[in-house]
């Protein structure tokens, strides 16, 4: 077991281009849609009056194939106004390390219709 920790940690530190991110303890937020430039990536996600750029993490892992890098986009703040839900658009800036690799991203968040509710395991 304890080689399998040994292992295993650069997976979850996430190791990029010589910089570690590390792994948040916040779920992966299912979203709507994901738009990728350069420096930041515009997000669609759901939010009842409180869900602001400031209340996302973006973690990244080192090369999940052969040719790009995974990440994740996490919540770390919940929304817990009471506004009738809707869905927004947020712009994440990348961070610095990662965005300087320009490789291809593979993204880990569940992608959901805007017609059907978010299912969040």
């Amino acid at each position: 077991m304890f080689k399998q920790l040994l292992i295993s940690l650069p997976v979850v530190m996430g190791i990029v281009g010589g910089c570690v991110f590390a792994e948040s303890g916040a779920p992966l937020e299912p979203l709507y849609s994901a738009q990728f430039t350069d420096e930041d990536v515009s997000i669609e996600v759901k939010s009842t009056g409180c869900t602001f750029p400031e209340n996302f993490t973006i973690t990244a892992a080192g090369k999940g194939g052969v040719d790009y890098s995974t990440i994740g986009i996490h919540r770390d703040t919940p929304d817990e106004c009471k506004a009738m839900p809707e869905i927004i658009t947020l712009h994440l800036e990348l961070p610095a390390a990662l965005a300087a690799l320009k490789e291809p991203y593979k993204l880990e968040n569940l992608f959901v219709s805007k017609g059907k509710p978010a299912f969040v395991p």
